[in-house]
């Protein structure tokens, strides 16, 4: 079966198959079983149409869904959602689609459906998620002002594009958009107008329906002009009443509880639930919103996961969105990058996403005198670099990044490039003696069921595939209990000694060494396995025990090992902060902590050391949601575009596994210089 269609975008948007679940052909050459399609109602689909009409085929129009994507589709053209409609299309009210069709049924309505609408409604208010998600999470504090600094009721206007297909279809003409403003006016006499005109009609590339100096003439001080990149729920907070002619910021108006005025005929009008300056007489039930939104959003829309490229369902497409509001991201005209690596420049820009316009890397004795742009921020490798800031502007921004938590299938000291980073403006994971964006997630955060539920699913992805964060080393079954002969098993990992996590997140412990003595002295009786860190075991960094260190605490030693292998061979892990201990919380291992790691202070560890900051007692769901859903960032190699956690586990369980860390001495040298030589050169071809 195929789609037929006279539009070569159509044809060749990947995702249409996917959606349509069939093969979209460019060209009306129709045979048994076929469809045309068409872009809504664009006058370039009345070839189509007159075609599917003659041969006596079914037309299907398409659309945006009403979460359509990621970003704004002229930054990041991956779709979230399609509308199929076989019978007219939503925002023509001049003819009956198949929305309005199942509207105006009650079959359909179950109670387990209107609860899926509710939970919905409920996460896309609390975190603003929109048709575009583009906008940052909070008004820009310029308007931000002006709004705090009226304080009587506050109505939103909401203008429109001249010529909008949406106008005319839904029954309305431009001179309704003078009559909503004086209403608007006369109905609210004490009210400030926020009249929302689109950025385009103040730099002149298109006309709105208002004449912006006749409407300070009218309205003088109650006006105020918005034409700000916004979130429109960030603005729907702020109002009590929305007055639109066919906008869909009339439906997030619902969406977010306010009263909203329509003088044209959108979908969502006729229902009840709008105050309708026109009636339709094709509507003639009353709907709840929960009603209006599960017809709209879960019934009539088709989601595709835009990380997978497969069907999805709305909750989906929620828990991506969301997990992307929940924490504070880059955003700036330009990054300044310094100190960055040649091989790091190939694959930073990346990370930061379509919210960053450029990069620029400079190195740090240019830093001291550089001149700093309005909407630039810098950009540190973690805190490596921290005397070279002390002379940057304040109102710069300073972000750290760090590899990510499940990074590669290969080492970072190989310079093998990671498919995971983490960026935070307020510290970094690893410096326990400071806050950081991931430690005030986890403390002030209200998890709630999704929230959860997803961590649930990324944990269990984690251990059915036996991911970690390098997935090196041979994989065999290990028996430390029978050699222990009825002792607790301990593992101690390893660390890279002078690491970062070691000096601003270790105060009592700075090496492996120092380490082992101690749990040895206070586990006397124990069975103590020692794994070095594959940094060390490679020979890229330092991080070696004394001989006489290993015999008096150590019981064994596995250096070529797998770590989950490890992992569930043991009864505790030991630790001053590796990411290992977060691995064997994954896995209900008991975890000691000695220092102060990220996962440490939430009641799921042990801990020597205290953590005044940390107060709230996390689940183990909540903590890997934190963690690994909102903190770090995914990107897919070789495509160089965002994803998901889960598409990054599957991806690394497809991947062959380095078995171990090479031969050692000259000859090791030379494999060593060779991972990195090809690893470089893959990060260079970006």
């Amino acid at each position: 079966m195929r789609a037929l269609t006279t539009s070569r975008g159509i044809a060749r948007d990947n995702a249409l198959p996917v959606l349509l679940e069939r093969k979209v052909s460019h060209g009306l050459n129709a045979r048994e079983g076929d469809v045309v399609v068409g872009w809504g109602e664009k006058e370039n689909t009345e070839k189509a149409r007159a075609y599917a009409q003659r041969k006596r085929l079914p037309y299907w129009r398409l659309e945006d869904g009403f979460i359509g994507y990621l970003s704004h589709p002229a930054l990041d053209p991956r779709r979230l959602s399609l509308i199929v409609d076989t019978s007219g299309i939503y925002y023509d009210a001049h003819q009956s689609s198949d929305l309005e069709k199942l509207l105006n049924r009650d079959d359909w309505i179950t109670p387990d459906l209107t609860a899926r609408a509710e939970r919905a409604i409920e996460r896309m208010r609390r975190w603003r998620i929109s048709k575009y998600n583009q906008s940052p999470f909070e008004l820009p504090e310029d308007l931000d002002a002006k709004l705090s600094a009226y304080k009587g009721p506050k109505v939103l206007v909401v203008d429109q594009t001249f010529g909008d297909k949406s106008i005319d279809c839904g029954m309305a003409n431009a001179g309704m958009f003078q009559d909503m403003l004086h209403a608007a006016l006369e109905d609210n006499p004490t009210a400030l107008i926020i009249l929302k005109i689109h950025p385009d009609v103040l730099v002149g590339t298109k006309r709105g329906h208002y004449d912006l100096e006749e409407c300070q003439r009218i309205a003088g001080d109650r006006i105020l002009f918005v034409a700000e990149d916004c979130n429109p729920y960030a603005l729907m907070e702020r109002v009590d009443h929305v007055y639109v002619v066919t906008s869909q910021l009339g439906l997030e108006g619902l969406i977010a509880g306010k009263k909203v005025s329509c003088f044209g005929v959108p979908f969502y009008a006729g229902w009840g639930l709008t105050h309708d300056r026109q009636l339709c007489d094709n509507r003639a039930a009353n709907r709840a919103l929960p009603e209006l939104f599960a017809a709209a959003f879960i019934l009539y829309s088709r989601y595709l996961n835009p990380f997978t490229g497969e069907r999805a369902e709305l909750e989906d497409i929620l828990d991506i969105l969301v997990a992307e509001r929940q924490m504070l991201r880059p955003r700036a005209k330009r990054a300044i990058a310094v100190g960055f690596s040649l091989w790091k420049r190939g694959f930073i820009p990346e990370f930061f996403g379509v919210a960053v316009a450029e990069t620029k890397f400079i190195k740090p004795a240019l830093l001291d005198g550089f001149t700093f742009d309005e909407g630039d921020m810098l950009v540190l490798w973690g805190r490596g670099r921290d005397a070279d800031i002390s002379g940057v502007p304040d109102h710069v921004p300073v972000w750290r990044m760090e590899d990510g938590f499940v990074r590669s299938v290969g080492l970072g000291s190989d310079l093998r490039r990671p498919s995971s980073l983490v960026m935070d403006h307020t510290g970094i994971y690893y410096d326990g003696s400071c806050a950081s964006d991931l430690e005030i997630f986890l403390e002030t955060h209200a998890f709630d069921a999704a929230d959860t539920a997803r961590g649930k699913r990324v944990r269990e992805s984690l251990l059915a595939t036996r991911v970690s964060k390098y997935n090196v080393g041979a994989q065999a079954a290990l028996d430390f209990k029978s050699a222990a002969d009825g002792k607790p098993v301990l593992l101690v990992p390893g660390q890279v000694e002078g690491d970062a996590s070691l000096e601003y997140g270790s105060p009592a412990f700075k090496t492996n060494a120092a380490l082992l003595q101690a749990v040895r002295a206070d586990n006397p009786d124990a069975y103590i396995v020692f794994k070095p860190h594959p940094d060390v075991v490679s020979g890229n960094r330092d991080g070696h025990v004394p001989p006489d260190v290993l015999t008096a605490c150590v019981d064994r030693v596995v250096d070529g090992a797998d770590i989950i292998d490890c992992l569930e061979a043991c009864d505790s892990v030991h630790t001053m902060t590796s990411l290992t201990g977060f691995e064997a919380l994954l896995r209900g291992v008991a975890v000691v902590t000695y220092g102060l790691p990220f996962y440490a202070g939430w009641g799921l560890t042990t801990d020597k050391q205290s953590f005044p900051r940390r107060s709230t007692a996390l689940t183990l769901d909540s903590l890997v949601y934190g963690v690994l859903c909102v903190y770090a960032r995914y990107v897919a190699w070789p495509e160089g575009k965002n994803t998901s956690v889960e598409v990054l586990i599957g991806a690394i369980s497809k991947v062959g596994r380095p078995s171990g860390m090479g031969p050692r001495g000259p000859l090791g040298a030379i494999a060593r210089w060779g991972r990195k030589a090809m690893y470089l050169a893959e990060a260079l071809r970006r």
